[in-house]
């Protein structure tokens, strides 16, 4: 008897608690309902429906019922909370016929409970009592049919499916030469792609153009290059290793490779199983192709060339940065013009991988004036366009986060709608720098977008925390290269001081602010958080500090353009072209080279379904980079050990 009340007394606490919730959840649903309604009346509704998607991430599917709530469901509130309508209930009546939604309320109203099969199946009846005998039997036979013409075909595909698996297994045995490549062998498999052909041109159709004319992200190449593979097989073309391909960009794509997709499973490993080279290996065609707009003075342009891509052309509308480029990288094909002024259709032919760009930030920077899209620097518009006509596998767009700011929200969703458009499954994603070796607090967003038909799913590279470093372990043979006497505690006040943000202990070991352009003098508070943090932040100083300098009341250390670039992550040996205010513009609008290095190898793993030894990767040694200080007598440190990598002088600290 106990054992039976405290059943029942569980049951009936868990009810009144699951009432309670569905309670609040149809009152939450009625309370962003109203809020919708009161924002489309204050805003335009486009404006309001970008904002809601941009700034609040309301999904689409549940903005249109929130936007439609106000025209379908006004009213009828008290019936809905009475009932305790879910959202997915909501959602369908926003969506039916008035007949169906009148019906719905009505039973609501006299305590029926309602779920989504009802709204269905009452939507059904209604539609169904509109017909006449004739159109109801018309209506009938036409469902009859075409569920027998969908069962046929399910049925169709499923053996198809199952037939084109046992003949790529057969292949594969073939190939890895556990299967005798005698004439009756081959002569079998001949036959059995030619049945097989017949059949895919009942399901797919006979008239395939030839996959050289077709780019991978479009929906017909790899029906296209499956048809072609059968093709090849059917007229015994086996050739040795299949290394033949199908006249897709890089030969990579074998004719054995196009079929798997249609036998409904996942590749099976037999025998040896070649592995995938990373980007850093291949060579020549195989390496992914890189085209990069505004590549400025070159760190995404360097990073991307460190996780193995091919630059096919750089563009660049700054003469300085342009030649910095070709000082630095004479084979680089550096086009120096206004991306605003281009065609880029010129670079489809290429079929690239990846389509990178630091586009101009000023627009939306938390500094200046921050004019947005208005502002005439604004080329994210021209980046969309360049994927329109360049149509390549994948994009990265590198911008500032004050382009998350509410005032921008029409913007942004304007930019991922056309981008949407394009085909492309795309994504904005938070990075900092400091996350990835570099001694300098560098927060921006990437734009990054993997086409829908390529099927990868990008995700963002890991964080290294473990790589972490500071200013003083980073800078101190360049401060101490003019013999200042105060270098050394200097550098250990660098290495001490905890870096903390929000409150929050980031780190031990003190992190550069963010690098920008030439300033003539520091803005708002930067001047006051720099001489806090240390150095002396605008302008940059033209050379490393004296002990004459150091003398002077109120003195901290200034940091060189060689300084900012090496908290950047530019190698030393990495020359700049141009002034002082042109090499500082430069270095503080350039992408980490270390952080383009981890996205471009994460795209790689997207497009490529490649896995990733990220430690490998981007850290070869295996260790953490370090610079001894000077002597406190003034006597630049000892340089232990250079560093191809990171580029500067460095000792290998385990």
């Amino acid at each position: 008897m106990a054992d039976i009340d405290a059943k029942a007394q569980a049951l009936s606490a868990a009810r009144n608690r699951i009432l309670q919730l569905q309670e609040q959840m149809t009152d939450k649903v009625l309370q962003m309902a109203a809020e919708v309604e009161k924002l489309m009346e204050a805003v335009p509704a486009s404006e309001a429906k970008a904002f809601l998607k941009a700034r609040c991430n309301l999904p689409a599917v549940e903005l249109a019922t929130y936007v439609g709530f106000a025209k379908t469901l006004k009213g009828s509130e008290e019936v809905l909370r009475k009932s305790r309508a879910s959202f997915p209930v909501t959602k369908a009546l926003v969506a039916a016929a008035p007949d169906v939604r009148k019906e719905i309320l009505e039973r609501m109203a006299i305590g029926a409970q309602i779920d989504t099969k009802d709204v269905a199946a009452i939507s059904r009846r209604l539609e169904a009592a509109k017909l006449t005998p004739k159109q109801a039997m018309a209506a009938y036979q036409r469902n009859i049919l075409a569920a027998a013409a969908r069962k046929r075909t399910k049925d169709s595909l499923a053996s198809f499916q199952t037939d084109v698996a046992s003949f790529v297994d057969d292949l594969r045995r073939l190939w890895l030469k556990l299967l005798p490549e005698t004439d009756v062998v081959c002569e079998g498999l001949r036959h059995r792609a030619s049945d097989l052909l017949k059949v895919f041109e009942t399901l797919y159709g006979a008239e395939h153009r030839p996959a050289s004319e077709i780019t991978q992200t479009n929906r017909e190449y790899p029906v296209a290059i499956a048809y072609h593979a059968l093709r090849q097989f059917r007229d015994g073309q086996f050739g040795g290793d299949f290394g033949y391909g199908l006249g897709d960009r890089d030969g990579t794509t074998k004719a054995i490779d196009a079929l798997q997709p249609f036998t409904g499973k996942v590749p099976v490993q037999v025998g040896k199983v070649r592995e995938r080279k990373p980007p850093t290996e291949l060579v020549g065609p195989l390496r992914p192709r890189a085209l990069e707009l505004c590549a400025g003075g070159g760190g995404m342009a360097l990073g991307l060339e460190q996780a193995g891509y091919r630059h096919v052309a750089l563009i660049e509308f700054d003469r300085n940065a342009a030649a910095t480029l070709r000082k630095n990288r004479p084979q680089w094909k550096v086009v120096e013009a206004d991306i605003r002024k281009i065609d880029f259709t010129q670079y489809r032919k290429d079929r690239i991988d990846l389509l990178a760009g630091g586009l101009p930030c000023t627009p939306f920077s938390s500094v200046g004036e921050r004019k947005g899209k208005h502002d005439d620097n604004d080329l994210l518009m021209e980046g969309v366009r360049a994927v329109k006509e360049v149509q390549p596998r994948s994009f990265v767009f590198e911008n500032v986060e004050g382009l998350l700011h509410a005032k921008h929200a029409d913007y942004v969703a304007a930019l991922l709608r056309k981008l949407s458009k394009l085909g492309y499954e795309t994504a904005i994603h938070r990075i900092n720098s400091r996350d990835y070796g570099i001694a300098q607090n560098r927060a921006r967003i990437l734009i990054v977008g993997i086409h829908k038909k390529l099927g990868g799913a990008f995700r963002m590279p890991p964080r290294f925390p473990e790589m972490a470093t500071n200013m003083g372990d980073v800078l101190a043979d360049l401060m101490g290269a003019n013999g200042w006497s105060g270098v050394a505690d200097w550098v250990r006040t660098m290495q001490e001081r905890p870096f903390v943000e929000r409150g929050q202990v980031i780190q031990k070991g003190f992190l550069s602010d963010t690098i920008r352009g030439y300033q003539g003098s520091a803005q708002n508070g930067e001047g006051i958080r720099a001489l806090r943090n240390g150095v002396s932040y605008a302008p940059p100083a033209k050379g490393a500090p004296t002990n004459e300098e150091a003398s002077n009341e109120g003195f901290v250390p200034g940091l060189t353009n060689r300084m900012r670039s090496r908290l950047q992550g530019f190698p030393d040996e990495w020359e700049f072209v141009g002034g002082l205010g042109a090499v500082a513009d430069q270095v503080g609008n350039a992408v980490a080279p270390k952080v383009a290095q981890a996205v471009g190898l994460a795209i790689y793993s997207a497009l490529k379904a490649y896995e990733i030894d990220w430690k490998k990767m981007m850290w070869p040694s295996g260790r953490r980079l370090s610079i001894e200080p000077p002597l406190i007598d003034g006597v630049p440190a000892t340089l232990v050990e250079n560093n191809e990598l990171s580029g500067f002088s460095c000792e290998m600290v385990g």
